[in-house]
């Protein structure tokens, strides 16, 4: 495949994410329209007072944290975290702060790991709890 097809191929992917990467890393969180996915949760509410009133209070103040705290994230976990959390019309703050919580500890996780060896290497096997097994005789 030449380097034009190649291109070519990675734009058409990418173009219906553009808004989104585009947002993500900005120098500020994407705008976002929770109204849907608080009907949805409404509607699937099994708690008490779990209505979409307290969907909005939960969304608005998960949006004020995460202006806060934007630039704690980096670019790449911005993009994917916004990719993922927009498609499908249902957007959430809390589920972009959760994403970007969980991508964040997770990158600690295979920098200070011993057993995961950082970097692009596999994982190490953690050592065994279990004796060696002994070869049939």
């Amino acid at each position: 495949m030449n380097t034009i097809s190649v291109t070519t191929a990675l734009m058409l992917a990418v173009m219906p994410l553009g808004p989104q990467i585009v947002s993500a890393l900005a120098d500020n969180p994407p705008k976002l329209n929770v109204g849907p996915s608080c009907d949805a949760a409404a509607k699937g509410a099994v708690s008490i007072g779990r209505d979409k009133a307290a969907c909005m209070g939960d969304e608005a103040a998960a949006q004020e944290s995460l202006a806060k705290n934007w630039s704690q994230y980096s670019g790449p976990h911005k993009a994917q975290c916004v990719g993922m959390t927009t498609r499908g019309g249902g957007s959430s703050y809390v589920e972009l702060i959760s994403c970007l919580d969980i991508m964040r500890d997770a990158e600690v996780i295979r920098k200070t790991d011993p057993y995961y060896g950082g970097g692009a290497e596999k994982p190490k096997r953690a050592p065994s709890a279990q004796r060696p097994r002994r070869s049939p005789t």
